[in-house]
């Protein structure tokens, strides 16, 4: 969506644990899952759109191939998908370490040093270009390392937590 670039471009976001939804931005609409939505520009990275027949505002930052979109208080990242690169997405690497997508800073920590988590839980909740995100377990497992603190910056590809699986040997 960031100022609709991607037209006539696939793109893949979940808002659900294990669940995705297909989104296509083609010139005349915003198809998810095949629907149409109508998606008005309000400002750079600002967009409205009416659904369940309340207007809502929907805020944009875009960063490669990724854009974070914040609806209703909640930040989901969407991923174009490019048939022609097998890239894995940004902000996983190696089994449970997450980075930083791009430069911020952290808002909150929701978890401890060796607390135990399952895919999906919320770990910390970080802000860049005023919009907040938070940044979920990727795997069951224990909390291995939060480096930072709140209120502390970071750069873009810092590890922001790292989770040992439960079945890594100690």
């Amino acid at each position: 969506m960031a100022q609709l670039i991607f037209k006539m471009t696939t793109l893949q976001f979940s808002d659900v644990p294990d669940t995705r939804h297909q989104v296509q931005v083609r010139t005349d609409a915003v198809y998810v899952d095949g629907t149409p939505v109508q998606v008005r520009t309000i400002a750079a990275g600002n967009f409205a759109t009416t659904l369940d027949g309340r207007t809502e505002r929907l805020r944009t930052v875009a960063h490669g191939d990724t854009i974070y979109v914040q609806l209703r208080g909640r930040a989901v990242k969407v991923q174009r998908l490019d048939p022609t690169r097998a890239v894995a997405p940004s902000g996983v690497s190696g089994a449970g370490a997450s980075h930083a997508p791009m430069p911020g800073v952290v808002i909150s920590l929701l978890v401890a040093l060796g607390q135990q988590v399952q895919k999906g839980d919320a770990l910390l909740v970080i802000e860049s270009m005023k919009l907040q995100m938070t940044i979920s377990a990727a795997l069951d497992g224990n909390v291995a390392e939060l480096p930072l603190a709140v209120g502390q910056t970071f750069q873009r590809n810092d590890m922001l937590v790292t989770l040992k699986s439960s079945g890594d040997a100690a």
